[in-house]
């Protein structure tokens, strides 16, 4: 086995792949962090827009009028120049309960996770964030396996762990889910795992295409042969996941290393999105249309606009990572 190493920026010693800091001087070696809402809403006081009462960071409603406080996760916005995510609550929806985390060592060792709320259950937008945070430590992280597909099995483990333990150790069935989709990049490699809806796509002009497949009823009827897919997502229960993360299942997901020379840009969303543009190529257009040289923030921005445009029906994540030249 070879282990890739760099050099720490500060003192030049050796570092390792997933090294956060150097064990010679302590130097951070994450070129930028993610963003945690939540923490941001920890910190945040609240003022009220209709009355002006400044709120506690806590409370969900105004202590004086009782409007609803506009929400730190309504609207979240990562850049970190190379790679860019967008997470909006939508227009329909009366709080965002998906959550993105993104990051990149000095390396160029690229990670991003998006998780979509499961909103039949108790509190889904804090398993979003939990599992999105748990994932993406594990990605980026020194102790977790060097081979890609390991690494992404045991970050989806660790996030199935964090959700199912949110409640303690007796949580109740209907206790925080979610769904979860994370890439791992490294060496010119994509690495993509999932339970659920959320998807992963890889654009490259005519060459774009799903890497995921969804864990839903429709998916699977479609795949068994028992309906057509126009049929199959026309009905109600098109939209049933049959894999989440929560206290009532085991992480199971199905995990992708996929092949193929030349430049593009890895996308992953959740449903907020898809559902207003399934088809890769579809999706592949806007993302030209933003322009050669366009950078990833706005490529994010324009896709989330485009799915607020068609309605908004759903929370919008998104996460473009372009790859200029790698093998995926």
């Amino acid at each position: 086995m070879t282990v890739r190493t760099s050099a720490c920026p500060a003192c030049a010693e050796p570092v390792g792949l997933g090294d956060r800091f150097c064990e010679a001087c302590g130097s951070s070696l994450l070129r930028k962090g993610s963003t945690s809402v939540e923490a941001v809403a920890k910190e945040t006081a609240r003022k009220c827009p209709a009355c002006g009462t400044v709120c506690g960071t806590t409370t969900e409603y105004c202590d004086d009028c009782g409007l609803r406080l506009p929400d730190p996760a309504d609207r979240t916005t990562i850049d970190l120049g190379s790679l860019a995510g967008v997470s909006d609550r939508g227009l329909v929806h009366s709080r965002n309960e998906d959550a993105i985390a993104l990051g990149r060592l000095l390396d160029g060792t690229t990670a991003a996770v998006v998780c979509d709320g499961v909103s039949t259950t108790r509190r889904p937008e804090r398993a979003a964030r939990t599992a999105s945070e748990a994932a993406l430590a594990v990605l980026l992280g020194a102790e977790a396996p060097a081979e890609p597909v390991a690494r992404v099995r045991a970050a989806v483990a660790a996030a199935g762990t964090a959700v199912a333990t949110l409640d303690g150790p007796n949580p109740l069935p209907d206790g925080p889910s979610c769904t979860l989709v994370a890439a791992y990049v490294a060496d010119g490699k994509v690495t993509v795992g999932w339970v659920g809806d959320t998807r992963a796509y890889w654009l490259a002009g005519p060459d774009s295409r799903l890497l995921t497949h969804d864990h839903s009823w429709a998916a699977e009827v479609v795949a068994e042969g028992l309906m057509d897919e126009a049929a199959a997502f026309a009905d109600r229960r098109a939209h049933t996941i049959t894999r989440w993360l929560g206290p009532d299942m085991l992480p199971d997901p199905d995990v992708v290393s996929v092949h193929q020379d030349g430049a593009g840009t890895l996308l992953v969303c959740s449903d907020g999105l898809w559902n207003e543009a399934p088809e890769a190529g579809r999706i592949g257009e806007f993302v030209a249309g933003a322009g050669q040289g366009a950078t990833p923030l706005a490529v994010a921005e324009r896709l989330t606009e485009f799915a607020l445009a068609a309605g908004g029906r759903d929370n919008i994540s998104v996460v473009v990572i372009p790859l200029e030249g790698a093998q995926v």
